[in-house]
């Protein structure tokens, strides 16, 4: 039989710190995401392309206040066994599968450490293992926080682990069912959508990205004989169609090859079955098939080049290397598809082991060659029948929980039930226990239609941003704190107008530093930049201690080339706030524009290492540059041949 089960292990685990204080209104959530095409892709390819972005990761707020330094920490494993499979989940880490080992041969990419990195919507994401992505383009909100999970049990011996969460930007219920016959050698992982009742139709998104080995001589296949080839270039995704398997005499399906960080999304015609295996030398590793709805199927790369190495090593240990496949319910990761109100979607994935020799033979022969090996060990008739049967079997059993996630689910069933609207979810319980501190002001309002926020005139710790609230908010008696967040309500639904006049009627009820910082950011937007600057001094005058509001004046001041004023600002802090990295980066910029070449110099040699550069983001590479070229009178061109990038500056991607 298999077994489900809960244990304790122990993570080199680096420290998450503290959520931002600040909400988003930088418009963060696609800062590295222009997406543009050329015409060999066709009006299917980019149909949906456009629709469903996000200007704000609201009500959600960053995760930023990580660090880089490292310890033990005990924290609980989920884990699914049978006499030829283990399988291990992270039920705080997002349900992340984190282990697949057949017969102690692990088939995943299996970091050492956990160590979180600008690559998410909301800043911090980890690499390895299987991370589940829903909702929105990008890595999952959610990453790297905790899930509700359950162990479950069929008297056929099949065990097997829910886990579930509510998504609060699209107000949808997503789960995973993630089960182990006693006699497969095949993880089989049910992933269920549900948009519920008076959620109105929304964009959706699904990626399953699975980390495997990067070894010398790996190949990754999948059934396509095109692909649509993504490449970052400069601040923007450039796709196109092409070909497999070359590219500019690259073998696209051998990642070592590849020497810059590409994604290849591969165009599997319908009716095929659709999987994706990364094999190995040895001609074994990882296959993963599904059933038709999750058709899309992609291979990421960090490349070969200085800046993909730097990057894996900056992820892990310094050692550890990875290539992604991944699987999901479009052609490619720029899309969302409209999910109707009421409706339900449902698919089920295998994860397994796969041996095929594909010495010899050509891309296609060798795609090919996989399939027939797929269909050997996994026949796709036993998936459907999975789907069909087992999976629908263990979906209606109420599960054993043991593992708690956020109280947003239980918040939102109590507005459901107030509104006369069935729950969420029929299968989903979200406990009133899980209730807590964050959720209090909101429940608060539910119950009494009166905003209280014991925390203000602080910055807010938790906001929503769905309609139901907003007009729940609205018949609220009228208060500064009632006002701003409306403000901030306004701002999420794009109306930019009624979020200023609402941050200005909070002002004139109390002068507070969340609405006067919040106010700043429009008048930014807006061109007003020293109505902007004015706010922000007033702000910092009533919250001097607050670090990321600090930071964002810094930036404000260096993007209007106050190089002056920014000095002068960082002078005047506390060493232990203007010594943290990204004080360090904005004192570098503001060096070199300055003149001031030598203190930069010493600054970036140190060297400079910030723990949230973002994914994309080149600006320690360009301030190497413009440091030597200003030092001597170079170009671009002569800086970058004659001062080569230090790997410990380089995070490019192209």
């Amino acid at each position: 039989m298999s077994t489900a089960r809960m244990e304790e292990q122990c993570f080199q685990l680096a420290g998450f710190g503290p959520e931002s204080s600040l909400p988003d209104l930088n418009n963060v959530a696609y800062v590295h995401s222009q997406v543009h095409w050329d015409n060999s892709m066709s009006e299917e390819d980019t149909r949906w392309m456009k629709y469903g972005r996000v200007s704000s990761i609201l009500p959600y707020l960053e995760q930023n206040g990580y660090d880089r330094a490292r310890g033990s920490v005990f924290r609980k494993v989920l884990v699914l066994e049978n006499p030829f499979l283990r399988s291990e989940f992270l039920p705080w880490m997002g349900g992340r599968l984190w282990s697949l080992q057949v017969q102690g041969r692990e088939l995943l990419s299996r970091n050492p450490v956990i160590q979180p990195c600008n690559l998410a919507l909301r800043n911090a994401w980890c690499s390895g293992g299987v991370e589940w992505n829903v909702s929105l383009r990008g890595h999952n909100m959610l990453t790297c926080e905790p899930m509700f999970a359950e162990l479950l049990h069929l008297e056929d011996g099949t065990a097997g682990i829910r886990l579930y969460e509510y998504e609060r930007l699209r107000g949808i219920v997503y789960r995973l069912e993630a089960y182990l016959p006693e006699d497969s050698r095949f993880l089989f992982v049910k992933i269920r959508i549900e948009n519920p009742e008076g959620n109105g139709e929304v964009p959706m998104y699904w990626w399953s990205n699975m980390a495997v080995p990067e070894t010398p001589g790996m190949r990754v296949l999948a059934p396509a004989d095109t692909a649509i080839l993504s490449l970052y270039d400069e601040g923007q995704y450039r796709m196109f169609r092409h070909p497999l398997p070359t590219y500019r005499g690259m073998d696209l399906s051998r990642p070592c090859e590849l020497k810059r960080s590409m994604d290849v999304f591969y165009d599997i015609p319908k009716g095929s079955r659709p999987f994706i295996a990364a094999l190995q030398e040895n001609h074994t590793g990882l296959v993963q098939c599904s059933t038709a709805h999750a058709f899309g199927r992609k291979l990421f790369v960090w490349g070969m080049g200085q800046g993909g190495r730097h990057w894996q090593s900056f992820l892990s240990d310094g050692k550890t290397r990875y290539v992604e496949i991944q699987s999901g319910i479009t052609r490619t990761q720029q899309e969302h598809l409209p999910m109707p109100e009421g409706s339900v979607w449902e698919w089920l994935e295998a994860y397994g082991p796969l041996t095929c020799d594909t010495s010899g033979l050509d891309y296609q022969e060798a795609a090919l060659a996989c399939g027939t090996a797929l269909e050997s060990v996994l026949p796709g008739e036993r998936l459907e029948w999975e789907y069909r049967e087992r999976s629908a079997l263990l979906s209606r059993l109420e599960g054993e929980p043991v593992h708690a996630g956020s109280g947003w689910g239980a918040l939102e069933n109590a507005r459901r039930a107030a509104s006369g609207l069935k729950p969420l979810s029929e299968n989903c319980s979200f406990p009133a226990s899980s209730l807590g501190g964050t959720q209090a002001p909101w429940l608060s309002l539910l119950r009494t239609v009166k905003w209280q926020d014991p925390s203000w005139p602080a910055f807010p710790t938790a906001y929503m941003t769905a309609k139901p609230w907003r007009d729940l908010l609205s018949c609220a008696p009228e208060t500064a704190s009632a006002a701003y967040h409306l403000g901030v309500m306004a701002y999420a639904a794009g109306d930019t107008e009624k979020a200023a006049s609402c941050f200005r009627q909070s002002l004139q009820l109390e002068k507070t530093a969340p609405a006067l910082r919040a106010l700043a950011r429009l008048e930014m937007m807006d061109g007003r930049t020293e109505q902007a600057l004015s706010c922000y001094r007033e702000a910092l005058a009533l919250s001097p201690s607050e670090t990321e509001l600090r930071l964002e004046y810094a930036r404000t001041l260096l993007s209007l080339g106050r190089d002056a004023e920014v000095l002068s600002l960082l002078d005047a802090m506390p060493s232990g706030i203007s010594s943290m990295p990204r004080f360090l980066q904005i004192r570098t910029a503001a060096l070199i524009a300055s003149g001031r070449l030598n203190e930069a110099e010493a600054i970036l040699t140190r060297p400079l290492v910030i723990p949230d550069v973002r994914e994309g983001e080149l600006s320690l590479s360009d301030m190497w540059f413009r440091l030597w070229m200003k030092k001597e009178a170079l170009t671009r061109v002569e800086a970058e041949e004659r001062h080569p990038l230090p790997e410990v500056l380089d995070f490019r991607m192209h």
